[in-house]
C-alpha cells in the first residue's frame, strides 16, 4: 500500500512539475485552436488523472478488504492526503502568473462565430441605414476607382468621365430598366435612392474589368454607360425574383389563415406538418403544359414562384370546399385530394387566364405588390398599394 501510494504521490508530481514548467514559460500569443497545445495540454491533463485515478484505487480497494484493519490506518490516510495537497499546492505557480498566461491566448477567429446571437438579435430589425441610400458616396468611389487605375497604367489625354455624367447614366438605367415600379410599390422599401445604390454597387465591382486590357486604364463613358446599363437589368431581375418569392410565401401564409377561419384550430392540427407540402403539390398538379413553357423562358424562377402565389390564392378562395365535412373537418387524407382535385381544376383556369395568351404563349407578366391578391379574372389591385395612381397599369 504504502509503495503504491508513493508511486502515485511521484507521478503526480512529475506531472505537476511538467505542468508549472508549461505555465512559467513565456510563450507567444497563440490562437485558441493552436492543435499542439491542446495535444500537450490533454496529455499533461492524461498525466495527472491518469495517475491520481491509479493511486485512489491503490489507497481505496474495494470489497471487504478495504474496510478490513485499524482504525489508525484512516488517521495516517488522511494525514497523507494533507501533506500531498500542500505539495501539490506548493509547485503549482502564482495565480498572478497564471492569469498573465491565460491572457496571452489569442482566441481563433472563426471562434467568434460559434455561439453568436448577431442573427438572432437582427431578427425583426428594421433596415435604414444612410449608406443604403448614399449614391452620391458610390459614385465617388467609382471615379476615384477609374483616376486609380488611370495613374497605374500611366494613361495619357484626359477622360470624359464625370460625376455629373454618371449620374445621369444612373438615372437613365433606372428608368430604362423600369424600376421606378419597384419603388412605387408602398411599404416594400425599394426606394428611388436604394435602387440606384444597388445600381452602383454592381457598377463598382466591375470597373477593374473594364480597366484590364490594352487601353492602360483609360475607360470611356461610353463603355461605363454599358456598364451601369446590364446592371439596372440584373437588379430588375433580382428583385422581380424576391418579389415573387416573397408573395408566393404570403400566399401560402393566407391560405393557412383562411383555413383557421374556416375550419377552426381543428383543421390546423390535422395538416400542419404538411400543409406545405400539400400546397407545392397542388401547385405541380396544375403545372401540365404551363410548367413546359416556364422552363423555356429565361425568367424561369419568376414564373414558377408566380404559378404557385396564383394556385395558392386559389385553393385560398375555396377554402371551405378544401376543408368541410358533414361533421367537424374533412381528415387529412381528405383535405389532401381536394388540394390537388382543385389545382388541377379551377386553379388550372386561373393560370390559364393569367400565364398565356389566346395562342398558348406565355403572357408578359410584371412585378406586382406583395399585397395584390390574384382571382379568376387576374390581380386584384388597390391605389394604396401606390405611392401614386400613375403607377397603376
Amino acid at each position: 500500500m504504502a509503495s503504491a501510494e508513493r508511486v502515485s504521490f511521484k507521478a503526480i508530481a512529475v506531472g505537476s512539475a511538467f505542468l508549472a514548467a508549461g505555465l512559467t514559460f513565456e510563450p507567444a500569443p497563440v490562437a485558441a485552436g493552436n492543435k499542439v497545445g491542446a495535444a500537450v495540454g490533454g496529455f499533461l491533463l492524461g498525466v495527472l488523472v491518469a495517475a491520481g485515478v491509479h493511486g485512489a484505487s491503490r489507497e481505496h480497494p474495494t470489497g471487504n478488504h478495504g474496510r478490513s484493519g485499524k482504525s489508525g490506518d484512516g488517521n495516517s490516510t488522511t494525514s497523507s492526503d494533507d501533506a500531498r495537497n500542500r505539495s501539490l499546492a506548493a509547485l503549482a505557480p502564482a495565480s498572478a502568473r497564471q492569469t498573465a498566461v491565460l491572457k496571452s491566448i489569442t482566441p481563433a477567429a472563426d471562434l467568434g462565430s460559434v455561439g453568436s446571437t448577431d442573427d438572432r438579435d437582427q431578427i425583426g430589425e428594421t433596415r435604414s441605414k444612410d449608406a443604403d441610400r448614399d449614391d452620391a458616396t458610390l459614385v465617388a468611389s467609382i471615379i476615384e476607382a477609374l483616376k486609380a487605375g488611370e495613374k497605374k497604367e500611366k494613361a495619357s489625354g484626359e477622360g470624359d468621365i464625370s460625376q455629373h455624367a454618371i449620374a445621369l447614366a444612373v438615372d437613365d438605367a433606372y428608368k430604362r430598366a423600369r424600376l421606378d415600379r419597384f419603388a412605387s410599390f408602398v411599404g416594400e422599401n425599394w426606394t428611388p435612392e436604394r435602387l440606384r445604390v444597388m445600381i452602383l454597387e454592381r457598377v463598382d465591382v466591375a470597373i477593374k474589368a473594364l480597366q484590364n486590357g490594352t487601353n492602360k486604364g483609360r475607360v470611356s463613358m461610353s463603355d461605363l454607360r454599358l456598364v451601369i446599363d446590364r446592371a439596372a437589368d440584373d437588379v430588375y431581375e433580382r428583385l422581380f425574383e424576391t418579389s415573387e418569392l416573397l408573395g408566393k410565401n404570403r400566399s401560402s401564409t393566407l391560405f393557412v389563415q383562411s383555413l383557421y377561419q374556416a375550419h377552426g384550430n381543428e383543421a390546423i392540427l390535422k395538416v400542419r406538418e404538411r400543409i406545405e407540402w400539400m400546397l407545392l403539390r397542388g401547385a405541380v398538379a396544375s403545372g401540365g403544359e404551363f410548367d413546359a413553357l416556364i422552363r423555356r423562358d429565361a425568367r424561369v424562377n419568376v414564373l414558377s414562384y408566380r404559378k404557385q402565389r396564383i394556385v395558392f390564392d386559389c385553393l385560398a378562395e375555396n377554402i371551405v370546399r378544401v376543408g368541410a365535412a358533414i361533421q367537424g373537418v374533412a381528415d387529412e387524407a381528405e383535405i389532401e385530394t381536394r388540394i390537388n382535385d382543385l389545382a388541377k381544376g379551377e386553379c388550372r383556369d386561373w393560370l390559364t387566364n393569367q400565364l398565356t395568351t389566346p395562342d398558348r404563349r406565355l403572357a408578359p407578366q410584371q412585378p406586382m405588390p406583395l399585397r395584390t391578391v390574384w382571382m379568376k379574372e387576374g390581380p386584384v389591385e388597390d391605389p394604396s398599394m401606390y405611392s401614386s395612381q400613375t403607377s397603376i397599369r
